[in-house]
């Protein structure tokens, strides 16, 4: 999407006009939650830890994985009133890059300095009241990867639930009994310290961190018996990714009889989000990523607009009721 931005002279005239390049994106919220018997997640505390070990020394804000590292710049640091502003980097390791492709040249290696990584971005704000929200696109960073870095640096214990629409939990439970599929998808299995167990009937334990992705497809079939459902086991773990470890996956969806239109229907969780689509303005130094301080400007507008609507408070009870 290309927007103009026009400039005028005094007396109205018309100076200059040129293209804004826009970026879309999913702004996607989230509840967070202090980890039980752990001191209680402060986000403006974390931040301002992070900062200050970042202002000593510039590799405190890298934690490094086995094929991708965890990069984290703090923008703002917030208060016990307003919104911490975080910008969560996965950086590509060496040997996990992509090559760069030349027309008439072909494949070759990314050059690129020790200290330089290919990076997947997104924008974090994270409210003292319990919410959280990123700026989402295909390969941005889970918030997953922000726990698991504030765990390990500032010992920030925290974990963070996607939020969905009230009638979503009020559809899946009409399926219980009566799923018929589930197709879940997920990467970076390390991240699930905490959610293992939830994991455990889908995802033998052998695999463990070992296996960069998952790629899990169940059904009963399309050619059995109409009334043939998954068992009851595998049901609930299903159902307790959806309500507390969906964070974690990259598809969740799931097909099953309704009861009220007894008809088979199919829910994919991440379009179930609570999240409002946005375009904007990109960054001047890095074109397919937009602009920091726009990206948080439009992260605080549907933070408001949602709050005036009560979506939190109703997305939040419903969770509760059905958690």
């Amino acid at each position: 999407m290309t927007l103009f931005r026009v400039m005028f002279m005094r007396g109205g005239m018309t100076m200059l006009a040129y293209p804004v390049w826009m970026v879309a994106r999913k702004i996607v919220f989230y509840r967070w939650m202090s980890v039980n018997g752990r001191a209680p997640f402060v986000p403006h505390e974390s931040a301002q830890k992070v900062a200050d070990m970042i202002a000593l020394d510039d590799y405190s804000g890298v934690l490094e994985g086995d094929d991708t590292t965890t990069a984290l710049e703090v923008v703002k640091v917030g208060s016990g009133t307003n919104a911490s502003h975080i910008r969560l980097m996965a950086l590509r390791n060496p040997g996990n890059r992509p090559a760069q492709w030349e027309l008439g040249n072909g494949l070759s290696s990314l050059q690129l300095l020790d200290d330089q990584y290919p990076a997947d971005v997104t924008n974090v704000a994270i409210w003292p009241n319990g919410i959280a929200a990123q700026d989402l696109a295909r390969d941005s960073p889970r918030l997953g990867r922000l726990s698991h870095f504030l765990r390990h640096r500032v010992a920030g214990a925290v974990s963070f639930e996607p939020l969905f629409r009230p009638d979503m939990y009020e559809r899946m439970m009409r399926m219980r009994g009566r799923l018929r599929s589930v197709h879940i998808a997920m990467t970076k299995p390390e991240y699930l310290d905490k959610d293992r167990g939830v994991f455990g009937t889908l995802v033998p334990a052998i695999w463990g961190p070992k296996a960069p992705s998952i790629n899990i497809q169940l059904g009963v079939g399309k050619y059995g018996p109409k009334d043939r459902y998954l068992d009851e086991e595998t049901e609930e773990t299903i159902f307790n990714i959806a309500e507390h470890a969906s964070d974690y996956v990259d598809r969740l969806i799931v097909r099953g009889r309704d009861t009220q239109t007894n008809k088979i229907e199919r829910i994919s969780l991440l379009n179930e989000r609570l999240q409002k689509a946005v375009d904007i303005p990109e960054d001047a130094k890095a074109a397919e990523l937009p602009a920091v301080m726009e990206a948080f400007k439009e992260i605080e507008m549907a933070f408001r607009e949602f709050e005036v609507q009560g979506a939190f408070a109703s997305a939040i009870q419903a969770q509760m009721m059905h958690g």
